[in-house]
């Protein structure tokens, strides 16, 4: 073989393992990209939907008056309660007053003084900020969703940590929520200082929603913690819904 031959040789080996060389960065690149990709925690709002008619289910849920008669008893007992931190990170919930998660609508007026929580009036106003509703309907839009009671009272959940503004409908009550893991939680303000948080986790098989309450209030001596079980509504109750 020729000199000439052998350089042109050489030249044509280098070229083909430079185009080797280039594939191979690219390949490297693009499963490099797809690993990433993959790491990335996923967004639960994308895989996790409330969306649908529930209906309280009584026997697996909590009996909120009953827990609210002892922690009333409890705090005649005992003195108020000590002052607590925080429920947990992400968006301050916002209401109007008396609204409690889905709640009833709260009486105006002045504060509960100290040891009558055990009144008539308070206790009424405590009820109606624990007492499950019989019914939910959930729609859910993106960041956006939306749960609405059988008298057509509706939160606005928003998760994109936009600013929140009140609205002109006292039937429409936006609140900031954020995800935590698969669990939707909301924090939010009654109407005389109370904190309340919800925590909403769907069953694996998506046919429950359980719906963990929160209640911290100055009234009481210890929070209430109250678990709601929704069971999904199909076929003729959720056309009735």
């Amino acid at each position: 073989m020729s000199w000439m031959e052998n350089k042109y040789a050489a030249i044509v080996w280098k070229r083909c393992a430079l185009v080797v060389g280039l594939i191979l960065l690219v390949a490297m690149a693009f499963a490099a990209k797809q690993s990433a990709e993959q790491s990335k925690p996923a967004d639960p709002s994308q895989k996790t939907s409330f969306e649908g008619s529930w209906k309280l289910n009584h026997d697996q849920s909590d009996d909120a008056r009953e827990k609210l008669r002892s922690a009333v008893q409890d705090r005649q007992q005992n003195g108020p309660m000590q002052r607590h931190g925080g429920m947990g990170g992400g968006g301050i919930g916002m209401g109007i007053p008396g609204i409690g998660g889905m709640g009833r609508p709260g009486g105006s007026g002045g504060g509960m003084g100290r040891g009558d929580s055990g009144s008539d009036e308070n206790r009424a106003r405590l009820r109606e900020l624990v007492d499950p509703p019989e019914q939910l309907k959930v729609a859910q839009k993106g960041p956006e969703i939306d749960m609405t009671d059988p008298e057509y009272r509706e939160r606005e959940l928003f998760t994109d940590g936009r600013k929140i503004e009140k609205s002109k409908d006292e039937r429409q009550v936006p609140v900031k929520a954020y995800w935590g893991g698969n669990q939707l939680v909301t924090e939010e303000k009654g109407p005389n200082g109370e904190k309340i948080s919800h925590r909403y986790e769907l069953s694996e098989d998506g046919k429950q929603l359980t719906d963990t309450l929160t209640l911290e209030s100055k009234k009481l001596s210890t929070p209430i913690i109250i678990r709601s079980v929704y069971d999904k509504a199909g076929g003729e109750n959720a056309s009735a819904q």
